[in-house]
């Protein structure tokens, strides 16, 4: 039965939409601006620059003023603001994280021969590994989240979403920024920005970058702690504008990334080891001394944007990026794996880009357009040492790796405002066509107290492989503005996860390779403001359809580090996303954002040559091809996530206020591995529980000239101190194995090694702008 008020609602609200009359385009344009409301954002998240809420995407965008109000000088920080993301540290090194978003992502990421599912872009220009991405965000703009499938501009890669990260150009004129902040465990950052005048038509600015901090667990030796980090970095930024219509940008920067790893603990050895401990404040030293070597990493990136507005209308861009990085990192586990394990990676990657950009409109504005031609190819290569000791054990594994890959690309997207309905509705139609080769080769070398055991190359073994495949992308989107603040959207998208090969397969298998795997997405979308543009209410639902899942499996009941990829299942993740804004009055904000995820797999055959078939494993209770599904569950994705967020300015002196800041998250139980479905015996060994985190400031701006402004705040993270672990490393199989020497270990996990994260920290920082 229907409910009279809510019918007459809806129709006063369709009326009072026609009678309006603005297009989806029009609608930020013709809103005249008002004291106190919510400003607009502008996003470049489809190549040019369009409104936040008129832009039919799920976007999280944060300017500089949001990001110094939340903390935020990294990409970890980002993520903590983006409900639909979550992360790790990488096992070895703090400066490579394992991302997630929307519940696609990849764990190893420290394989060269894998690739990711976030596409990471600074200022258009594509970052295709995952060291060294916790770069400090020095000078940016503005970062943009873009969430779901971005298979049409975006490319390959970016099946979770992808991430832009937008630098402030020169302006020309004299400008000068010293950001300065310190706080607990030698924590300082140092941020100098100077922006020249302009000599003619070239505009420079130059960046200088320092950040450090101490180790926050202390190592009993007199090597390093673990946690520390060391960062120097600089930018050049040029900008050459000249009265017509051909501008040129151009970057480089290099730094240099220093660090050691997390430290593991584990609770099974409390007991076992005399003053062992993972409880309580203990934690926070090494059991024992542990010779830590500094792990080191440097990037250099440069990057050529040129641009020719033919007309009006019409826009040519040409972007060229080269980036160049190099990463050593050294872990010791320091016997959480029950013995010794130290490992040491060395990886090496040269990329480099080329993007040719169309950007206009047709028919009056009536077709707005994007297309392009992209090229990419890169260069790496990996060196892996793991040393393995216990009573009668001592295994020493040398690997090296060596990868090409290459990817060329033609893309195009059009906007449509039909003439019907008084220009309120958009039709976008998209597709992107993608070719894409990677070949790769393997040496290896595992000696048994000194005598191989394994080695490649070798006669009659593989040593090498090569995948090639073809992809095509489309995407339609119809945005319709019910009002000249509310818009819904229906967007379908698609997106893949290029082909590769596993690094660690067994000797003679590393010329098996997996092919592409891709998604297909439903989503419904609404962007909106209310309360006489006091509030900003954005929320997607969506429905992501995964085919050909690049999944990976034990193949040696012998040695479970050994992991063959390969495409065996399909998942479909459900989920609903809410960005809530609210700004009752000048001085007050406050900010909602959730997400709530719905993961399941589809089917996951029992794949032959691994621990499912029992050829290989004798205490496989499963047949080959026999569906296993309920053995798996999509990791590092919390099925509830929230973020709430509240800004008061309750005090005003003269030229200057007082404002305090805080942020609270919430993360749901987070399972960090794919092996550890419902079935499986003790699981949430493999998870990480679930916790809160406040975090807050003071913050004192004023104006203190007729050309400065100074902004002080005092800050603190994890306020509760509370405990909470950072990344549990999942010990255990999803099957019973059988050793070659008839030895069975149960299906299920155990107590698994932990890092626990840093607790309380604190500081001060300083923002001078001239």
């Amino acid at each position: 039965m229907s409910n009279p008020v809510l019918s007459r609602s809806i129709r006063l609200a369709l009326a009072a939409a026609l009678i309006t009359g603005y297009g989806p385009g029009a609608v930020a344009a013709e809103q005249p601006v008002v004291t106190g409301t919510i400003q607009e954002v502008i996003v470049t998240a489809e190549r040019r620059e369009t409104s936040l809420q008129t832009t039919p995407i799920a976007i999280t965008a944060m300017d500089t003023a949001a990001l110094n109000d939340r903390g935020i000088v990294d990409l970890e920080g980002v993520i903590k603001a983006t409900p639909s993301m979550s992360f790790t540290p990488y096992p070895p090194t703090k400066h490579t994280l394992t991302l997630f978003m929307r519940g696609s992502g990849v764990q190893d990421v420290g394989q060269i021969t894998i690739d990711t599912a976030i596409g990471l872009y600074q200022d258009g220009f594509y970052i295709s590994r995952g060291q060294l991405v916790t770069f400090d965000l020095a000078d940016v703009e503005r970062v943009e989240v873009l969430r779901g499938p971005q298979g049409t501009l975006y490319g390959r890669n970016t099946t979770g979403g992808a991430v832009n990260l937008i630098s402030r150009k020169p302006t020309g004129e004299f400008g000068f920024r010293q950001e300065l902040g310190v706080g607990n465990s030698g924590r300082l950052r140092s941020l100098s920005v100077l922006d020249l005048p302009a000599a003619g038509n070239l505009s420079a600015k130059l960046s200088l970058l320092k950040r450090q901090q101490d180790g926050y667990v202390k190592n009993l030796g007199p090597s390093h702690d673990f946690g520390e980090e060391d960062q120097t970095a600089g930018r050049l930024a040029l900008r050459w504008a000249g009265d017509g219509p051909f501008s040129a940008d151009y970057f480089f920067e290099t730094g240099e990334l220093d660090s050691t790893p997390l430290y593991y603990t584990n609770a099974a050895l409390v007991g076992e080891i005399d003053g062992y401990s993972d409880q309580g404040r203990p934690e926070d030293v090494s059991y024992r001394a542990i010779d830590l070597p500094e792990s080191k990493g440097d990037f250099e990136s440069h990057g050529l944007t040129l641009a020719w507005e033919v007309s009006d209308a019409l826009t040519l861009k040409s972007l060229t990026g080269y980036r160049d990085i190099s990463s050593i990192y050294h872990q010791d586990y320091a016997e959480t794996f029950f013995a010794g394990f130290f490992s040491t990676d060395d990886i090496d990657s040269h990329q480099f880009t080329q993007e040719l950009q169309a950007v206009g409109s047709l028919l009056d504005g009536r077709l707005d357009f994007v297309a392009g031609l992209f090229y990419f190819e890169e260069q790496g290569r990996h060196l892996q040492h793991t040393i393995i000791t216990a009573p009668g054990v001592l295994l020493d594994k040398n690997r090296y790796v060596q990868m090409e890959s290459e990817s060329r690309a033609a893309f195009a997207q059009v906007t449509w405002t039909p003439p019907i309905l008084d220009d309120r509705l958009e039709l976008t139609f998209g597709g992107r066509y993608t070719k894409d080769e990677r070949s790769a080769e393997r040496e290896l070398l595992t000696t048994w107290f000194g005598y191989p055991i394994a080695q490649e190359p070798a006669p009659g073994l593989i040593t090498a492989n090569d995948v090639s495949s073809s992809e095509f992308n489309p995407s339609f989107t119809a945005n319709f503005a019910w009002t000249p603040d509310v818009s819904t959207y229906l967007r379908i998208a698609t997106g893949y996860k290029a082909g590769g090969s596993s690094e660690s397969v067994d000797v003679g298998q590393f010329g098996v390779t997996f092919d592409p795997e891709t998604v297909t997405v439903y989503e419904l979308g609404l962007k909106s403001y209310l309360l006489d543009r006091r509030m900003r209410l954005n929320a997607a639902l969506f429905h992501s359809k995964y085919e050909d899942m690049q999944l990976f499996f034990n193949t040696s009941p012998a040695d479970l580090s050994v992991v063959l990829g390969m495409n065996a299942g399909k998942a479909t993740i459900r989920g609903l996303e809410v960005e809530t804004l609210w700004q009752p009055t000048e001085n007050l904000s406050l900010t909602l954002e959730y997400t709530w995820l719905d993961t399941k797999f589809d089917e996951v055959p029992a794949p032959a040559g691994t621990v499912f078939d029992p050829a290989v494993n004798p205490a496989s209770p499963y047949q080959v091809g026999e569906d296993v599904r309920h053995l798996f569950r999509q990791g590092y994705s919390p099925e509830n996530t929230l973020n709430l967020g509240l800004s008061w300015t309750f005090l005003q002196l003269g030229r200057g206020d007082l404002t305090g800041i805080l942020n609270y998250r919430w993360e749901d139980r987070t399972w960090h591995t794919s092996a550890a479905g419902a079935a499986v015996p003790n699981s949430q060994a493999a998870s990480r529980a679930p916790y809160g985190l406040l975090d807050g400031r003071l913050s004192w701006q004023a104006d203190v000239g007729s050309h400065s402004r100074l902004r002080v705040d005092l800050w603190g993270k994890n306020l509760s101190d509370r405990k909470w672990p950072l990344y549990v490393i999942a010990s255990g199989n999803p099957v019973a194995i059988q050793d070659p020497y008839g030895n069975i270990t149960p299906a299920g996990f155990n107590i698994s090694p932990i890092a626990w994260a840093e607790r309380r920290t604190y500081g001060i920082n300083l923002i001078y702008e001239y």
